[in-house]
């Protein structure tokens, strides 16, 4: 039921308006009256009515006084003003304010209907968008998870204009400066294992998902999602791939303690998230359906050495134990998979280790011969002009490092 307050000081006003409609048929209860400004304010403030007629000359508080105080605090309140005057700076005045109608005494029944009418259809048209603004609000909270992921999974795919990804950044409050992404797959086998149907599939990718959420707590914003081909996504504000690296091993070492699963991990920091992230992501796709086609110990074993590549003496006979095969049968996997022998690989991922540490100066190059895996300089120098076709020393001063 709406609720109208009256303020007037005439008490004869009042009755008069009291009884000049059947308030019953606009389903409106009058809820308060008053006879000056102040206790008209205070009332206002109480009851909280969809309408109030207000007349303009009023003692303590005048009506167009008593509309500014009540401005801010009933903002969707009707105020219809009922005044002896017609000055046109009154008018002026209230329009100024919003009032919704301005009413001049004695007011002719026809005309209060016909305001009352108008007032009320308003006010009814307004709930029932407040209502459905509330509902869409509700509907999108519930949702909001929902709806973040179908973004994530256009923005990454390329799907989205600038400017719909940096509304949408905004919205979810995503505004990253820089950001660290991962993709993140399962290895075949590692994937067929003992799964029997796609229910289980699907918990796995679930799990893996809330897994990877976790060990990311401490960054926001972050977001973790999965797309259309079940590849873990994951974004977290970073400028450097140091802790990265240290999160994947944390990713590998997790994932595989509580589901007995291997992963493959692409990574990288990108400075411009919003333009970016569509060709970095579908580079990663790639990537990892490449690495897919290798067969599951070689994918291993390359990790083994990427991520022992410093130690001198890295062997075969280890990495081959590492991966539960023979060395023999790896280094003719290697081979056929990769075109290179063990020792080729190693030097491979050496040389590019070095070639990052050469981009901070103040290494000199027996530091970076130690750094990854060589005991003498010599040693790594010869190794690294096989694989560059120059010297280390050459090959900082043509980069200018």
């Amino acid at each position: 039921m709406l609720k109208l307050l009256i303020a007037d000081d005439e008490p004869k006003i009042i009755r008069g308006l009291k009884k000049s409609l059947n308030w019953d048929e606009w389903n409106i209860q009058i809820a308060g009256e008053a006879q000056d400004g102040e206790t008209a304010f205070e009332l206002a403030l109480e009851v909280k009515p969809d309408i109030l007629f207000l007349d303009i000359n009023m003692p303590f508080l005048n009506g167009l006084q008593l509309i500014g105080k009540l401005k801010n605090e009933l903002p969707s309140s009707i105020i219809i003003i009922i005044s002896g005057h017609d000055e046109f700076s009154y008018a002026q005045e209230a329009l100024r304010l919003n009032v919704f109608e301005y009413l001049l005494k004695p007011v002719n029944p026809d005309d209060l209907k016909r305001t009352v009418t108008k007032a009320v259809n308003h006010l009814n048209e307004s709930r029932r968008s407040n209502q459905l603004v509330q509902w869409m609000n509700e509907q999108l909270e519930e949702n909001v998870d929902l709806v973040r992921n179908s973004f994530l999974c256009k923005w990454v795919k390329g799907q989205l204009n600038e400017e719909e990804i940096h509304k949408q950044l905004h919205y979810f409050r995503l505004d990253w400066e820089k950001v660290g992404i991962f993709v993140i797959k399962p290895i075949r086998l590692a994937v067929e294992g003992n799964i029997g149907d796609a229910w289980e599939m699907d918990l796995l990718f679930f799990s893996m998902q809330n897994i990877i959420n976790e060990l990311l707590d401490a960054f926001e914003p972050r977001v973790v999602f999965r797309d259309e081909s079940n590849h873990i996504v994951a974004m977290i504000p970073t400028e450097e791939l140091g802790p990265m690296d240290v999160l994947c091993d944390q990713f590998e070492e997790v994932i595989e303690k509580l589901t007995g699963k291997k992963i493959m991990i692409a990574k990288k920091v990108v400075e411009k998230p919003p333009t970016e992230i569509p060709d970095v992501y579908s580079h990663f796709i790639k990537e990892l359906n490449e690495q897919s086609m290798i067969m599951p110990v070689v994918i291993l074993a390359k990790r083994y050495i990427e991520r022992h590549y410093y130690k001198q003496d890295l062997t075969l006979q280890e990495v081959a134990q590492e991966v539960n095969v023979s060395p023999s049968y790896l280094s003719r996997l290697l081979k056929e998979e990769l075109g290179s022998s063990f020792i080729d690989y190693l030097t491979q991922v050496r040389i590019q280790y070095a070639i990052k540490f050469m981009e901070n100066p103040s290494y000199k190059i027996y530091e970076i011969a130690d750094k990854v895996g060589y005991n003498t300089q010599h040693y790594f120098s010869t190794a690294f002009k096989k694989v560059m076709g120059v010297s280390p020393s050459n090959y900082v001063k043509e980069a200018g490092h």
